[in-house]
């Protein structure tokens, strides 16, 4: 099966996008559980959750699921309703960010992670969750200091009166806006601080806290800089408070190991701030938040990328987003599709803490979508947020 050049023109919040919900629901066979038994069954869960999940995908747009998850079923995670939010068109306003505002949960925090060749920049916006309408669009200079410019800003954090990007560039850098009007407040780059890696690395990701006070520095140990990554991962906590102001004070650090093909993408405190969830591609880590240490390095299967990890407010379960290959009907071992032959799908799964491994059948957050409106071309998904 081609993969056709078909882009994906952006539509309205409710337009002609929302889905019936028995073609949101189909059953998926493949299994998401890496080495684990597929589609083990948590027991009976003492209760469900009712959420709205915004994925992030690189079309412009974030995808709206309202969802209930039900931890003991088949199918964990049931979308009522799939509708779509845009920031822009797909050359200028590819997005992996997703960040909700802790001040005000209507409000949604956004970056772009590709330069806008129009403006010479990356946008930094925020849209009002309630009626889709992007508040404002900030467009960002790029320092001459990142020359490897290919992924811009992908995760973020916060602090009350700051959103905090994250990029992706060689060299990463940290930038600080003020949520009230976006402005750059703070460039910082690490190499020569305390807090510096102290080695090549690739990519910088991470998070604050739900207490907005430190900020969770994530970056790939690599042989050169944006190189060949290692499977050793960089762990190092920052006082957000102070890296507002400009000010580099490291609160705790670690090395962490996962396999030859790791890497890390975003991640998500639990709201407790006991725990960690870090995507790390055909991984997921759960750490303790108190020393970085490992909780969990949990497997995915061969044909997923894991690319964020939210908890729910009660810490019992993680939602975790995943780049899958759906198979085409010209490849005969769906386990191992070949190029040409798969298109990318955007889902969602769920993992149990307590069991520590993933549960059930993941719910497809994209695809689904791009089928239902004849776009025939891969849905490439990364970060999420969510209201519970």
């Amino acid at each position: 099966m081609k993969v056709s050049k078909k882009l994906l023109v952006g539509s309205l919040l409710t337009g002609a996008f929302a889905l019936g919900v028995a073609a949101l629901n189909a059953p998926v066979s493949v299994s998401a559980m890496g080495n684990k038994p597929a589609a083990e069954k948590a027991p009976m869960a003492a209760k469900t959750y009712d959420t709205t999940v915004y994925v992030a995908g690189m079309g412009g747009h974030f995808a709206k699921a309202v969802a209930t998850i039900d931890p003991s079923a088949d199918q964990p995670i049931k979308v009522s309703s799939l509708t779509k939010i845009d920031i822009g068109e797909r050359p200028d306003h590819p997005t992996h960010d997703a960040r909700i505002d802790n001040n005000d949960r209507n409000t949604m925090f956004w970056s772009t992670y590709k330069i806008d060749k129009a403006v010479n920049g990356v946008h930094v916006g925020k849209t009002d969750l309630r009626t889709g309408e992007i508040i404002q669009d900030m467009v960002v200079d790029v320092p001459a200091l990142a020359t490897n410019t290919k992924s811009m800003y992908c995760a973020s954090g916060q602090t009350k009166d700051h959103y905090i990007a994250i990029s992706m560039t060689s060299k990463a850098y940290i930038d600080v806006f003020q949520k009230s009007d976006l402005k750059l407040v703070q460039r910082v780059f690490l190499e020569g601080t305390e807090g510096d890696i102290g080695s090549p690395y690739k990519f910088y990701h991470g998070n604050t806290n739900w207490a907005m006070d430190k900020l969770l520095i994530i970056a790939n140990d690599a042989d050169k800089d944006h190189g060949k990554t290692s499977g050793k991962v960089h762990l190092v906590e920052f006082d957000a408070n102070e890296l507002v102001k400009g000010n580099i004070k490291v609160l705790q650090r670690k090395t962490i190991a996962g396999t030859p093909k790791t890497v890390t993408f975003r991640a998500y405190y639990s709201q407790d701030d006991s725990m960690i969830a870090a995507s790390g591609g055909d991984v997921m880590f759960v750490l303790n938040a108190k020393d970085l240490s490992v909780i969990d390095t949990e497997p995915v299967s061969s044909i997923d990328h894991n690319h964020d990890a939210i908890f729910t407010p009660d810490g019992k379960y993680i939602v975790a987003t995943s780049r899958w290959k759906q198979a085409g009907p010209e490849c005969e071992d769906p386990k191992a599709p070949k190029a040409g032959e798969f298109t990318m799908d955007g889902v969602l799964k769920l993992y149990d803490v307590e069991k520590k491994m993933f549960v059930g059948e993941h719910t497809s957050v994209c695809l689904t979508c791009h089928n239902d409106e004849g776009v025939e071309e891969h849905a490439i998904l990364c970060g999420l947020d969510a209201n519970f």
